[in-house]
This record gives C-alpha cells, structure tokens and sequence, in this order.
C-alpha cells in the first residue's frame, strides 16, 4: 500500500508560520479580484496554498472545496464567478479567486508551492463550447500545472452513456477523454481521474430541470448498486445504463482523498467512488 506520510509531512511543513493567515490581499503578478470569505490584515506577497482547485465555485468543485477544507487544508478555487454569493462558515477556510481558466498569467502564480491540484471545470452546451470546456481548459490546467512543478492532479471527469445518447455529448465526451490523456501523460504516476456517472445533490440556485433530474439520485443510486440490476453494468453498449449514479458529496470525498495521497486505483469509476459515501 502507499504510504502518505512523506505527503502529509510535506503539507505540515508547508504550513509553518502562515496557517494564520486565511487571505491574500494579491497574488503576485497576478491581475485577478479575490472574493475571500472573512477578509483579514494581510502581508504582502503571494500566499502558498496546498491544494488549487479549479472549478471551485461549481457543484462539484465547492464539495471538494468543503472536503479539503475538513482535511485542514489551505485551499485556493480559481473560477471566473469568484466567491459563492451564498455563504457558509466553511468557506472561511478557501481564497476564492476570480480568474478565466484561458489567461493563465493571471493564475499561474497562484500554483506556486501547491502539493495538488484539482480541476473540476465542465460543463454542457454546443458541440465547441463543450469541446473547449471540458477539454481544452483542463488540459491548459495539467500542462500549467506540471510546468510548476506540481505533484499530484486530480481530474473530474465523467463515465460516458451509451449510444445514441453520446451524439449530442460528443464534445463533452471528446473534451474529457482527451483531458484524461493530457493528465496521465503529465501526472504518470501521481494522478486520479474521477469518472462518476451522473452527480447528484442539492444545489442552491440550481435550474430547475436540472435539481429535478438530481432528486432521482437517491432513488436511483441504490437501485442500481444494490439490486440484481447491478450485474448488467459490464454489458457492452448498455451498460452504461445501469451505473449507479455518484452524490456529490463522494465524488468530492474521492477528489480530497486524491489530492493528498495515492489511490488504490488512478482511476475510478462510479463503483469505486461510491466506496467513499
């Protein structure tokens, strides 16, 4: 089995003198607004964070937020909202700042000294806005990464539907596919590739549509990983189907775990990850 220590002593120490401080007022060299939670007295100079999670204001990425937060974590989300309009006392514990994922001067910097990074960007729409979305900025954020001298990316992903639902996802399908390439090639033994099926949970602000198909999660889910409906999940084409479906919170469970240690497994499907509920 891995042993994490060497990591987890390494984020002790990179805490030494400035886990008091929770905010930045600048990042060096960096144009980008802060939308810290609880502002503070800061010094000047960029911070060093632990973990850099991009997508951190989404429905994904402000679980994994939440989860490294819990770990004691000093956490930094990149996102192009900035902070949550919807405060929770959590979020004292994250430096939220705003940036575009495709203007990497202006958040390069802010990957100086992280252990890991976790890129949860995604999102749905016409075929070259999915394509860019869900694969040209996270493969932006692996390469810029692993230039920094990164150790360790966790990659949200996805499992894939069968056919024909994969027609009008083909760039949602293209994107992460080839993301999930760009971060096994940078991060060859060092990286998690999270393929959840469809996440689940609430979501304050959420379309309406959108938190209905969620509310069948919880339905869903066990009907799918504990019943005989279960078996048909390995089937070819359709067995896509038949994937329990991933809450939330374990996909964010899965991603935290990842950031700072070695899996079992560098890549998990909704199976594994529901080991983590």
């Amino acid at each position: 089995t891995f042993n994490a220590m060497p990591m987890l002593a390494r984020v002790a120490l990179s805490r030494a003198g400035m886990w008091h401080k929770r905010c930045v007022s600048a990042v060096a060299h960096a144009p980008v607004a802060l939308g810290c939670v609880g502002r503070r007295a800061m010094s000047s100079g960029a911070k060093t964070y632990e973990v850099v999670v991009f997508g951190g204001n989404g429905f994904v990425g402000s679980q994994v937020c939440k989860s490294l937060v819990g770990m004691g974590l000093k956490v930094a989300a990149i996102n192009r909202s900035g902070a949550p309009r919807e405060k929770e006392d959590w979020m004292e514990g994250v430096d939220y700042i705003a940036a575009d994922v495709f203007e990497p001067e202006s958040w390069r910097s802010v990957m100086h000294g992280a252990v890991s990074v976790v890129a949860a960007i995604g999102g749905f729409g016409n075929y070259e806005f999915m394509k860019k979305v869900n694969g040209e900025a996270n493969i932006l954020v692996a390469e810029e990464a692993a230039a920094m001298g990164v150790e360790r990316m966790v990659f949200v992903s996805a499992s894939f539907p069968p056919f024909p639902a994969t027609i009008p996802l083909r760039g949602y399908i293209e994107g992460k596919t080839a993301a999930e390439e760009v971060v096994r090639e940078k991060f060859p033994s060092t990286h998690t590739i999270l393929k959840p099926s469809v996440v689940y949970g609430s979501q304050k602000g959420a379309h309406p549509f959108i938190a209905g198909i969620r509310a069948l999660g919880p339905m869903q889910d066990p009907l799918m990983s504990k019943t005989p409906l279960q078996n048909f999940s390995g089937l070819p084409v359709i067995g896509g189907v038949f994937l329990p479906w991933s809450p939330v919170e374990a996909v964010a469970r899965a991603a935290a775990q990842g950031a700072v240690r070695q899996l079992d497994k560098a890549t998990l499907g909704p199976h594994d990850i529901a080991k983590f509920k």
